[in-house]
């Protein structure tokens, strides 16, 4: 399965998982003019210059990953897009997994985005600088009652079913985590998206794993991922 493709038809239907999962399918750095014309374009390469390079065996994409203000990355942008057309069975779950997306400081602040490929995995990886107390409230943010399970339909008519739960982790990451993962069922195949959230000071971020959990790793693989980017996000922005 090629999961770019997936990762789209996810961020399509879904849209409540998390905003990051369509940087899988169209993430992608801006252009050179549209990042000097970006205050927050300096902040952003120095949270980029935080990111790691590899985990693992899985490497960074260049073609799929960017800098700049958060409501400005054509991943967002296109989120955004996306989320005008599909209509849920539940409204209030449409953003149950990543509430943060919307919030005012969070929209204008400077973004790091770094996309990372292993097989039919894939892992992006979002720094976003924020102030303490905004990134200790997405933390602390629950998803909407009621919203394990729901369903989108988008203007063709497809309909996809989706299951949230929250992610138990073994051990804190950084100054607050939580994690969530999200199931649903596309072409006969199995598909999830789990998403991890921490809090490292004043920076928010945000690591998450698309693809079929066949080796039923993705929730130790977030969190160890995220340990690491945490020391290099330490040793670099120190």
């Amino acid at each position: 399965m090629e999961y770019p493709l997936t990762a789209r038809r996810v961020a399509l239907s879904a849209l409540a998982v998390c905003a990051v999962a369509a940087a899988t399918a169209c993430g992608g750095a801006q252009g050179d003019e549209a990042a000097q014309q970006d205050p927050n374009a300096e902040e952003a390469q120095r949270l980029h210059s935080a990111q790691l390079a590899q985990f693992g065996d899985a490497k960074v994409a260049p073609d799929r990953s960017e800098t700049g203000t958060y409501s400005q990355l054509s991943t967002t942008r296109q989120t955004d897009k996306l989320r005008k057309t599909a209509e849920l069975d539940k409204p209030r779950c449409m953003e149950a997994a990543n509430q943060w997306a919307e919030l005012p400081e969070v929209r204008k602040a400077p973004t790091s985005l770094a996309t990372y490929a292993r097989g039919d995995d894939t892992i992006t990886h979002t720094l976003i600088k924020v102030s303490e107390e905004t990134a200790a409230e997405v933390v602390g943010a629950a998803p909407p009652e009621g919203c394990d399970e729901y369903s989108a339909t988008m203007e063709d008519g497809s309909t996809t079913s989706y299951s949230l739960q929250e992610v138990e982790l073994e051990q804190e990451v950084a100054d607050g985590s939580r994690a969530f993962a999200v199931e649903t069922a596309l072409g006969g195949e199995t598909v999830w998206l789990y998403s991890l959230v921490y809090r490292n000071g004043g920076l928010l971020g945000t690591t998450s794993m698309l693809g079929p959990n066949a080796e039923d790793d993705y929730r130790e693989t977030i969190t160890a991922f995220t340990e690491k980017a945490v020391e290099r996000e330490e040793e670099v922005l120190a």
